[in-house]
C-alpha cells in the first residue's frame, strides 16, 4: 500500500500554489482528502477555483503562528492526516542590522515547519500505538541553499540548513514507527519566489562584476 490512496488525507502548508498546489494535485488524482493551508487569501481563492469537489478543505493560516495550529488541529482533527507535507515558505531581501528580514523569513520557514512537526507528529507517533499500521508519511520541503549555502540571503540559507537538520532528526525518532520522512529539495521549479530569486542571483552578479 501507499500513502497515495483512496481516503487517505493529506495536509499540505502553502498548498494554494507552487509545489504545493501541485502535490495537492496529485493527491486528488488518488481520490484522497486534501487540506489546503495558506496565508495568502488571494491564492487560496485561485486554488478553490481550481481544485473542485468535497475532497478539498481550505483553511486559512499562519504557519508561524502556534494560535493558527492550534485552530488547524481543532478543524480537522490531527489523528485523521496520514500525509504531512511542511510546504510553506518565504523569499525575502535584507542583510545584517535588519530584524525584519531574519524575522520573517526565520518564523515562516524554519517557526513554520516547527510548529507543524510539534503539532502533528505526536500524532503520528500514537498511529503505531493504537495498531493503525497504514502507511503514513511527513514530507518537508528544503532547497538546495540549505545544503550549498551560496552568498546572498543569509536567512533564508540559516532557515533551509535548519530545516534539512530537523527532518534528518525527524527520521532517525521516528524510524521504527513505519512513518516515512522525507525532505524535498527541489531542482530550478516555477513558483512565486522565482522572481526573487532571480533578482537575488542578478544582485549578486552585480556586485561580482563590480569588486
Amino acid at each position: 500500500m501507499s500513502v497515495f490512496r483512496p481516503s487517505a488525507h493529506a495536509l499540505i502548508t502553502g498548498g494554494a500554489s507552487g509545489v504545493g498546489l501541485a502535490v495537492a494535485r496529485l493527491c486528488l488524482s488518488h481520490s484522497m482528502r486534501v487540506t489546503i493551508i495558506d496565508a495568502s487569501q488571494t491564492s487560496l481563492a485561485h486554488a478553490k477555483a481550481t481544485l473542485t469537489g468535497e475532497n478539498t478543505t481550505f483553511i486559512h493560516a499562519d504557519v508561524s503562528s502556534r494560535a493558527d495550529w492550534a485552530t488547524v488541529k481543532q478543524r480537522i482533527g490531527p489523528a485523521s492526516v496520514d500525509l504531512l507535507m511542511l510546504n510553506a515558505g518565504i523569499g525575502g531581501k535584507g542583510t545584517w542590522g535588519d530584524e525584519s528580514y531574519f524575522d520573517e523569513i526565520l518564523a515562516t520557514n524554519l517557526g513554520g515547519v516547527v510548529n507543524g512537526l510539534n503539532a502533528f507528529v505526536p500524532h503520528f507517533l500514537q498511529r503505531e500505538k493504537e495498531g493503525n499500521n497504514s502507511p503514513a508519511a511527513i514530507v518537508v520541503t528544503g532547497s538546495k541553499q540549505g545544503i550549498t549555502n551560496p552568498p546572498g540571503n543569509a536567512a533564508y540559507n540559516a532557515s533551509k540548513a535548519a530545516v534539512k537538520t530537523l527532518t534528518e532528526h525527524l527520521s532517525f525518532d521516528l524510524k521504527d514507527t513505519g512513518v516515512g520522512v522525507h525532505l524535498l529539495v527541489p531542482g530550478w521549479t516555477f513558483t512565486g519566489l522565482v522572481s526573487f530569486c532571480r533578482l537575488l542571483l542578478l544582485l549578486l552578479f552585480h556586485g561580482i562584476q563590480h569588486c
